[in-house]
């Protein structure tokens, strides 16, 4: 039947009038369906109209206004009323209606053109009930319902907010680790954007009105502030929506002033430690606070280059790797920037301190301990209090505290008394300790120590005492030694005077006036009055204290040769060793055929010795293994650098250098090479294998061969040590067509303890598959089937799981007879991945990819946001998506910006993919950013959060690629005519001679492309200054490339310009731009890039 006109009119009228009351004269301005707030009364007229038209009978011919209220209904409903129903069927029913696909395709793809929102692709086809679902937006029964995440994910997004600021990781990349508990469908990056949007607008409530002592927040933001419900990205008029936003404004208000009070009293270098686990199964979480930069003195002479390894130190365990800093030499010391200023540390060994140390070539150049990450639980109480939902170690001394409650763990021999009341026992702890919660003041008295704990107070005595002095760099035990006493500081404002505090050491009073004595210490600050307010457990020498080792020589024993060690007690420790001494040295020979790796040597005077932990005097060259024993390994893997270090002693008074190489062994000739000299005078050297790790995976990276590897060797006048380094310690070996062992990688035998996993390439959302070992007479045999749910689609990666103590090499299965057509059109990457063949379909996902650059809404990122969230643990490498995305500039920049990546992201992209972010030339960014706002306008959020967000995205920018900082608003408007362009000949020349002052020391400049360089800047078209600005030939390379990769990033040059292989330049432009990259590359190439661009403006 012919559809009757006022049916037609009825869907037109109610359109005008939704869109004139909005003010939209122009019609529908692209945003999602859930931004235009329908109001109930309008949602009830809308059913009734559609109820009424779909009542008449068929919908063949049918209206695009009829369409488009058919959509709009669609997505309110689910908005409204989703019941965790993936169907049609909840609108169908309401309206009465029952249509076939064809009808569903037809009106949701007339409508929503009439909305100029865009249809959604799943797999490889139309997704039109998950279009409309997703202009919905968030489904209001599932936020407010406990037992959906919803509500979950935005209380711990607020609880987490301020984790965000230092890294500059955007709100929605934060809400990726908390959707594990959102249904699985709602795992997108919609979802994200959706309830970032929330936490944004909520801390944004917060931060501009004082919400935090209003009983009723929400109402009050109604007076102040009308209309302020509008800014979320979810329509919030429903009347249940109060109790839950009240809620949501009391968290973020609590959480701004905590970290108001936070920020108060923050210093750099401070740690916090929280209680983890269900008791009496207990750990402590500590959080380490870093400032945004700091200066430290360090010896310019030792450093190869400015770029240092970062590591986090328990004792003298390794527990973390951070990110590698670049630092700047200044007149004041060296300058270092942390990308990362909040770090978490599970800890292992609770009573050693925690410290933060700079690595250059495998050497500490720097170590930072963190005061109070010692803590002396077998001796000392421990005071929790509860904040923020977690129980935070607030004292292990005397304090006064604003809560009611606290939680204590107190060591075996303390006697309890509460003020009017008892405490409440919880439990006893495996090593004896006893666990108990109080809300009345309490004390604790064992011996001297008197500890007193009072609750309701004014405010918390949050600020404590410390000590600081100069650290003796042993391994040591204790693990803290200082030369000379330190000092004790009190805070400003700290309720004890100086004169009321008296100092314990072993429980005798300290007289810092004529305290010679050195050794082992446990240090105690009191009041006149008995109250315990610190306690710390450290080593003591003398100020002047120096040692030297000296190996032995044919018939000389090994020496060691110790200054500042008047009447000092000595012992040398080992079973190993005879030892004899003169005035100033020990003479040690070893018994047996191998000299010992470590020896200990206890040494004291007046206190209990401490022990120091001394490498053995070995001639040349020792691997050591991560329980510092020596280790005739041949084959390492990446993952083994972390426990490995190499001790180098020279047998000459005058010390001697040695030569490290790096090589890179693949198909690619000639093999990139990187060479250190490494000075080893009258102390061994112990070198940290870790700290080559950035190094070895931009080699890695900078050639497509997963089985290429590292030759490390080291030596003096002759070969000392060869080591190879994979990526993969194993490999697979098939048995048949399903089933299969994994071997080494240089022999064929089957390898004990692997755990593998399966991940279907085609879905990383789907959980990966844990593939079962074989086994005989339930023992395995290291042989692992391929199940029936992998033989029937495919293809599929094989990869270790996290657990798994093998790291072998990922494996591609593919399904023998797959019967997909890969003629057939490919809308998707995960399609794409699904038919890619590195033979016989190699360019299925390059294709995606490129299609992906221009297109915000492809479900490629989608695709690429679960890889990232999902596979975190496996080099990037391992993945088609991440190599084709590196291989693209357009697709790469727009990725920076479309799916938020964090600095540490992006500088995994630049190690393990090799990228150089400087090549992408900068007009691609001010495309990717335009494209990125455009597209963020469109997604229903708040102008405000909008731009605030984008402007994040080019602040964390300027930290992946140098170049921003002349810019001006170029990235926002691609306009050259802001740009600055300074004299290049003044300005250059002048930084030039700093250069060369700052590293006048420095023997190591690197020349890897200076010839090249000089060549290509002779051929160009700059003022004679600057073609002649590198005066000595060792400096080309440094002085030069930074001006090089300025018209790379303008778009003047291409890095091939440069005659050398793709992998060599990669590697190479790394390795110099790393020489000064804050001092130098960085300033210089932002200088050039802005004149170049102004230069093109001009002319």
């Amino acid at each position: 039947m012919e559809l009757n006109a006022p049916a037609t009119t009825a869907a037109k009228a109610w359109l005008s009038e939704l869109l004139f009351i909005r003010t939209m004269f122009k019609g529908p301005d692209g945003k999602p369906l859930y931004s235009y707030h329908v109001t109930e009364s309008e949602y009830r007229s809308l059913i009734e109209m559609l109820s009424s038209y779909f009542r008449r009978g068929s919908v063949q011919n049918y209206s695009t206004h009829l369409a488009a209220c058919f959509c709009l209904f669609v997505s309110e409903q689910y908005r409204r009323d989703y019941n965790s129903s993936w169907s049609w069927s909840g609108p169908e029913t309401l309206l009465g209606i029952s249509l076939s696909p064809q009808q569903h395709a037809s009106l949701t793809s007339s409508g929503l053109a009439y909305w100029s929102r865009p249809i959604r692709f799943r797999e490889n086809s139309r997704d039109w009930l998950g279009s409309l679902f997703a202009e919905g937006g968030l489904p209001w029964p599932l936020v407010q319902s406990e037992s959906h995440g919803f509500g979950r994910a935005v209380r711990r997004g607020i609880k987490h907010f301020y984790r965000t600021e230092g890294n500059r990781r955007t709100t929605a990349d934060l809400m990726a680790d908390f959707e594990n508990e959102l249904p699985l469908i709602f795992r997108n990056l919609e979802t994200r954007r959706l309830l970032a949007g929330i936490v944004d607008q909520l801390m944004y409530l917060v931060e501009h009105y004082p919400l935090k002592d209003q009983q009723d927040p929400a109402n009050y933001l109604d007076k102040v502030a009308p209309g302020w419900t509008d800014a979320f990205p979810i329509p919030l008029d429903e009347s249940n929506a109060r109790t839950l936003l009240n809620d949501w404004l009391r968290d973020a208000g609590q959480k701004r002033q905590e970290r108001k009070e936070a920020l108060e009293k923050a210093r750099g270098f401070t740690c916090e430690h929280f209680l983890h686990g269900t008791l009496p199964q207990w750990l402590i979480r500590t959080e380490l606070i870093l400032p945004q930069e700091a200066t430290f003195v360090v010896d310019p002479t030792s450093l190869g280059s400015t770029r240092l390894e970062l590591a986090y130190y328990e004792g003298e365990r390794l527990l973390a790797r951070g990110p590698a800093v670049y630092g700047q030499l200044t007149e004041q010391g060296f300058k270092v920037r942390f990308s990362n200023p909040q770090v978490t540390l599970e800890r292992r060994r609770l009573d050693e301190p925690l410290s933060l140390r700079l690595l250059d070539n495998g050497r500490m150049v720097h170590c930072q301990f963190f005061d109070g990450s010692a803590l002396d639980y077998h001796d000392i109480p421990l005071i929790f209090e509860n904040r923020s939902e977690r129980w935070q170690l607030v004292a292990s001394s005397s304090c006064s505290l604003s809560s009611g409650l606290v939680r204590l763990r107190v060591p075996p021999g303390f006697a309890t008394n509460c003020e009017g009341g008892a405490a409440n026992f919880l439990l006893e702890d495996q090593e004896n300790g006893l666990w108990l919660e109080a809300n009345v003041n309490l004390s604790l008295v064992r011996g001297d120590d008197h500890y007193q704990v009072e609750l309701n107070q004014a405010d918390n005595d949050d600020a404590k005492p410390t000590l600081t002095g100069i650290f003796a760099l042993y391994e040591s035990s204790p693990a803290m030694v200082y030369l000379g006493w330190p000092n004790l500081e009190l805070p400003e404002g700290y309720p004890h005077a100086r004169e009321d505090l008296l100092e314990f050491v072993n429980g005798e009073l300290l007289d810092r006036q004529r305290s010679s004595r050195c050794g082992s210490a446990r240090y105690t600050l009191r009041t006149r009055s008995g109250k315990t307010l610190l306690q710390r457990r450290f080593g003591v020498l003398p100020r002047d204290f120096n040692l030297s080792l000296f190996p032995g020589v044919r018939e000389q024993p090994a020496r060691l040769q110790i200054k500042g060690v008047a009447q000092l007690d000595l012992h040398v420790v080992s079973n190993a060793l005879v030892v004899e001494r003169d005035e100033n040295s020990l003479y040690m020979r070893h018994q047996g055929e191998a000299p010992p790796s470590t020896f200990v040597l206890e040494l004291g005077k007046g206190l209990p010795s401490l022990q120091l932990h001394l490498p053995y005097p070995y001639q040349g060259a020792r691997l050591l293994d991560q329980y510092g024993n020596p280790s005739r390994a041949r084959e390492l893997i990446l993952a083994d650098l972390m426990g490995h270090r190499i001790s180098l002693t020279s047998g000459l008074t005058q010390g001697q250098n040695f030569h490290m190489q790096l090589e890179l062994i693949c198909a690619e000739q000639p093999h990139p090479q990187r060479t250190y000299s490494i000075r080893v005078g009258s102390a061994p050297v112990m070198l940290n294998l870790f700290s080559y790790l950035g190094d070895m995976q931009n080699m890695l990276g900078a050639v497509d061969e997963q089985d290429a590897y590292i030759r490390f060797s080291l030596e003096t006048e002759q070969p000392l040590l060869k080591l190879d380094i994979r990526r993969y310690g194993g490999q697979l070996q098939w048995e048949g067509r399903h089933a299969f062992y994994v071997s080494g990688v240089s022999n064929t035998s089957v390898l004990d303890g692997v755990q593998a996993e399966a991940m279907l390439l085609s879905d990383p959302k789907r959980t990966p598959l844990q593939l079962t070992e074989r086994t005989s007479e339930a023992v395995g045999i290291g042989s692992f089937e391929i199940p029936q749910a992998m033989q029937s689609r495919g293809p599929w990666l094989i990869y270790p799981a996290e657990s798994s103590s093998i790291r072998f090499r990922p494996a591609l299965y593919v399904v023998p007879v797959n019967g997909l057509d890969t003629a057939a059109e490919i809308c998707s990457l995960h399609r794409a991945a699904e038919v890619f063949h590195p033979e016989h379909n190699p360019h299925a996902i390059d294709q995606q990819i490129a299609a992906m650059a221009y297109d915000f809404n492809h479900s490629g990122w989608q695709y690429l946001a679960d890889l990232k969230q999902n596979y975190r643990h496996l080099p990037l490498s391992s993945f088609e998506t991440w190599k084709a995305l590196s291989r693209n500039q357009d697709a790469l920049s727009f990725s920076v910006f479309r799916l938020e990546m964090d600095e540490s992201f992006c500088a995994r992209i630049r190690d393990e993919l090799s990228v150089i972010w400087e090549t992408i030339p900068l007009p691609l960014w001010a495309q990717a950013y335009r494209l990125f706002h455009d597209y963020m306008r469109l997604t229903g959020l708040p102008d405000a959060l909008v731009n605030t967000l984008v402007s994040k995205r080019a602040e964390a920018l300027r930290c992946i690629v140098s170049g921003f900082d002349y810019l001006g608003d170029y990235l926002s408007t691609g306009n050259c005519s802001s740009l600055k362009k300074l004299p290049l000949e003044q300005v250059l020349p002048a930084w030039y001679q700093g250069l060369r002052h700052l590293h006048e020391a420095n023997r190591n400049w690197p020349t890897l492309l200076g010839s090249e360089l000089s060549s290509w800047i002779d051929r160009q078209l700059l003022p004679p200054l600057v073609k002649t600005l590198s005066l000595a030939e060792f400096t080309d390379a440094v002085a030069y490339l930074p001006i090089f990769m300025a018209f790379v990033t303008a778009g003047r040059a291409k890095i091939t310009d440069l005659p050398a292989t793709p992998a060599y330049l990669k590697f190479a432009i790394r390795l110099v731009a790393d020489f000064d990259r804050q001092g130098w590359f960085i300033p210089v190439h932002a200088l050039v890039v802005s004149y170049l661009l102004a230069s093109q403006n001009e002319a």
